[in-house]
């Protein structure tokens, strides 16, 4: 069950890059805040942590994100994914 802290962040697909950008804003505002803490993914090869690092100090994004987040409140999870080139995506309340 949602609490007083995550209960507006609801299940959502993204209309345009402007609704993946105030998406990601949101999350880091909320991660910031406390109120969610990242959900962090399987760690990569050093090769491939390298690779990523370097492509993103170029100025390159990758093709599509995945974030997933936990609500230090209730422990409920969300995921936030999108394609960076169309700005579609969503975000998902996972429960």
């Amino acid at each position: 069950m949602p609490c007083e802290e995550c209960r507006e962040l609801s299940t959502h697909a993204f209309r345009s890059m402007d609704d993946l950008v105030h998406a990601v804003r949101l999350a880091a505002e909320e991660t910031d805040r406390g109120v969610l803490s990242r959900i962090h993914r399987e760690a990569l090869s050093q090769a491939a942590e390298e690779a990523l690092d370097s492509s993103l100090a170029s100025g390159a994004l990758p093709n599509t994100v995945r974030y997933r987040f936990r609500c230090e409140v209730c422990g409920d999870t969300f995921a936030l994914h999108a394609d960076t080139r169309t700005g579609e995506g969503g975000w998902t309340r996972e429960g």
